[in-house]
């Protein structure tokens, strides 16, 4: 009996013995993972700290550059107010072609128009051009006109041409009796013909009377060809 006795508690012994080590290993691994996690969560934290930190400071760098480019802007703009247009002032035209999208710079002499004038003059001057283009640059498409530099020393001006945007060079109407051609812009006389139109049928006759968009030099002496007829 007493050797059962005995049997039983070393048996007891060794299970107290195996938990007690089994719950020393299980806080070891338990405090070791919680140090894992803790180690993964603070790197995890640093790189995200890092990143935000990089973008921060990317954005404040590239919202002080615009602030200064601004800056600079108006202190230009503010600057031009005062700059005075002279006949020692260099013209330079930068003419770019849609078309071709090439670009060639000119240097010209200032226009009267454009001496003692300051920056708003000379937007006002390329606004008029604008408004009453020459013949030669409606033909060569010019679309738009406008002043991109200015100063006492120079004025640069660029002009935008499209000669897609021409579809009709010449324009046939009827003028006092008599048959007129005109370029496209319909204002500047290209050549005053002689033929009456008291020689042409109604139908023709009421045509010019409307106007007739022609093509091009081609197309405009045929018609006048068969009006001579």
């Amino acid at each position: 009996m007493r050797s059962i006795t005995k049997y039983l508690c070393s048996i007891c012994a060794l299970l107290f013995i195996f938990a007690i080590g089994n719950y020393i290993c299980y806080k070891s691994a338990l405090v070791h993972f919680e140090k894992m996690q803790l180690s993964s969560e603070e790197k995890v934290y640093n790189e995200i700290d890092a990143i935000v930190t990089d973008k921060v400071e990317s954005r404040y760098e590239e919202l002080s550059e615009r602030q200064q480019k601004s800056q600079e802007d108006t202190i230009a703009a503010d600057t031009s107010d005062y700059d005075t247009l002279s006949v020692q002032t260099v013209y330079q035209i930068e003419n770019y072609d849609v078309v071709k999208d090439t670009t060639v710079t000119e240097y010209e002499t200032l226009p009267e128009e454009l001496v003692g004038l300051k920056r708003e003059g000379a937007d006002n001057y390329c606004k008029n051009y604008m408004k009453d283009v020459p013949a030669e640059e409606f033909l060569k498409g010019l679309q738009s006109m406008g002043v991109t530099s200015f100063s006492n020393d120079r004025l640069v001006v660029r002009k935008i041409y499209d000669s897609s945007k021409v579809k009709y060079r010449y324009y046939l109407i009827a003028v006092d009796g008599e048959v007129v051609a005109y370029y496209g812009d319909k204002k500047t006389v290209y050549e005053y013909t002689g033929i009456e139109t008291s020689s042409l049928h109604a139908k023709e006759r009421r045509a010019l009377k409307k106007g007739i968009e022609v093509q091009d030099e081609d197309e405009l002496y045929n018609i006048l060809e068969n009006y001579s007829s």
